[in-house]
């Protein structure tokens, strides 16, 4: 949902294909309308996950989270019946947010390499602990875990940035084209084709940081879609994550505060 919103600021037009549920989904529909996005909800019985954060003055957030519905197995198919009818070659199909109960593991493997058989392309951000075995099956066209999700998928440690880069790079060998990193204060680590980079942000006073990750992503996927450089792409998608914590909850960030930090952002190249 919240890749959506970003994209359509800029004028990418996208499909979001919701599972909300059926007691709230009032709540998560009407900023899809608002904005003028295309949108499919698939309601489910129950509440959609609520995050209830408290801000104090001291900027320190406490969550407390609402457990969500389970998804019945004919919500799946109903999805997988969307995705056959809308996936076409090159199709870019991005799968974010924390699985809700009911999506297993393997559930949204076979929905990964449901849409790789219609040709569609996988950016993943979700809570699933794929195996490399399971991740060279689909061949992602991208991934972006943060560093605690990326030490789940390797089952080890990697204290450092070159643990975490040798990684990346098996990762890269199993067919992923794009490994984003999320490294919280310290940015974004990057593996692919063209080598790899840290991305270094500004530092900000963060009002909510909740979706940043989210906007990140739709940062790359724009300047992907636009045709950016790699750099240009890196650049994007770390002011998108950055201007998004200067927002109220998960507000898209504004053109004008994403610009501003576009131009501190900077790179390195590791290798």
């Amino acid at each position: 949902m919240n890749v959506s919103r970003a994209l359509r600021i800029y004028g990418v037009e996208s499909l979001a294909l919701v599972l909300a549920g059926a007691h709230n989904r009032e709540r998560y529909e009407e900023p899809l309308k608002r904005e003028g996005i295309r949108y499919t909800i698939l309601p489910v019985p129950g509440y959609t996950r609520e995050n209830i954060a408290i801000v104090e003055e001291s900027r320190t957030v406490t969550r407390f989270l609402r457990e969500g519905f389970t998804v019945p197995y004919e919500a799946v198919e109903e999805l997988l019946l969307l995705l056959g009818r809308e996936v076409r070659e090159r199709t870019l199909v991005v799968i974010s947010g924390t699985l809700p109960a009911g999506i297993s593991d393997q559930i949204l493997l076979d929905i990964c390499l449901a849409i790789r058989e219609r040709g569609g392309l996988v950016a993943l951000d979700t809570s699933a602990r794929f195996t490399l075995e399971e991740i060279g099956r689909f061949t992602p066209w991208l991934i972006k875990p943060n560093r605690k999700e990326l030490e789940e998928m390797a089952r080890r440690e990697l204290p450092g940035t070159p643990e975490i880069v040798d990684f990346c790079r098996e990762l890269t060998g199993r067919g992923v084209c794009h490994c984003l990193v999320s490294m919280g204060d310290s940015g974004i680590l990057y593996a692919g084709a063209e080598g790899v980079y840290q991305v270094m942000v500004p530092n900000v006073s963060v009002v909510s940081a909740v979706g940043s990750g989210d906007y990140c992503l739709a940062g790359f996927v724009l300047g992907q879609a636009t045709k950016k450089s790699l750099v240009q792409s890196l650049k994007t998608a770390a002011s998108f994550g950055t201007a998004a914590c200067l927002t109220e909850g998960t507000s898209p960030p504004t053109p004008l505060a994403t610009a501003n930090i576009l131009n501190q952002v900077l790179l390195e190249k590791l290798d």
